[in-house]
């Protein structure tokens, strides 16, 4: 136990993150559990120097919105960062969609192929017309982190008429394009569903490409944009919580907006 405690402490002083120090002690748990030995990381001093790692430690959230003006720039920029025709108009749409759907990545990238059937499915996407024109789509999110009681819900965007950034037309364009009507909505052009690193890998390159700092923008910026801009536009907290999906107040820490310069 004494070992076990000094390594945390070692741990700490060369600056890892609790998450990281959590892990590592994780590790030697597995392998005394394995060979059935006494468990030295939970003891009850052991568990203490843990927590207390974790309270030493200010958490502070980095991420910073994704913005419509950045939203953007970020979509002209895949022109320059992504080679692949095919790509670029799938992220175009996945973008988008993020953004103006509230959506989180892991609910339409997968973390892996096992995920396949809980991120947003092709037979959950349907179009409205008008007058043969794509006025509306229709999404039925059946999986999604706050969905305790496992009741689907129905997010409608509507269609931006004569926009270059409408998310609607950008879906349309990409389903069009990929002509697949099955399995996970965002799909490469083989067949697979898009992955989560993938997609943050392109968000990494296209952000840097516009001169920002990647550390500062990740999947979830686009969920935080959202949020920022519907609070700046001088939405409800009662109906940005609705729009989110939030089943607490959390969204509130999102919530950035840049005072006026006067």
């Amino acid at each position: 136990v004494v070992d076990v405690c000094n390594f945390i402490g070692h741990l700490f002083l060369l600056n890892y993150s609790p998450s990281s120090i959590a892990s590592h002690i994780s590790a030697i748990s597995y392998v005394h559990k394995v060979q059935n030995l006494y468990d030295p990381t939970q003891a009850f001093v052991t568990k203490k120097i843990l927590k207390g790692c974790q309270s030493s430690v200010p958490t502070r959230d980095a991420r910073l919105p994704i913005t419509p003006e950045i939203l953007r720039q970020l979509l002209n920029a895949l022109a320059h960062t992504v080679s692949q025709h095919s790509l670029r108009i799938l992220l175009r749409s996945l973008f988008l969609l993020a953004f103006h759907a509230f959506l989180r990545l892991g609910e339409i990238a997968v973390k892996s192929l096992h995920d396949s059937q809980s991120v947003l499915q092709r037979s959950d996407v349907s179009f409205e017309y008008t007058n043969s024109v794509v006025s509306a789509v229709q999404i039925i999110m059946r999986e999604y982190k706050t969905n305790k009681h496992h009741a689907p819900l129905v997010i409608s965007l509507q269609a931006i008429p004569n926009s270059p950034f409408c998310p609607v037309n950008a879906l349309y364009e990409y389903l069009d394009y990929s002509k697949h009507n099955s399995g996970p909505l965002f799909q490469t052009i083989d067949k697979c569903p898009i992955s989560y690193a993938k997609v943050s890998s392109h968000l990494k390159s296209a952000v840097q490409f516009i001169g920002l700092n990647p550390n500062n923008f990740k999947g979830h910026s686009f969920r935080i944009g959202a949020a920022t801009y519907a609070a700046s536009l001088g939405y409800s907290e009662n109906l940005i919580q609705k729009l989110g999906r939030w089943n607490s107040d959390a969204f509130r820490r999102y919530i950035r907006i840049v005072s006026f310069k006067l």
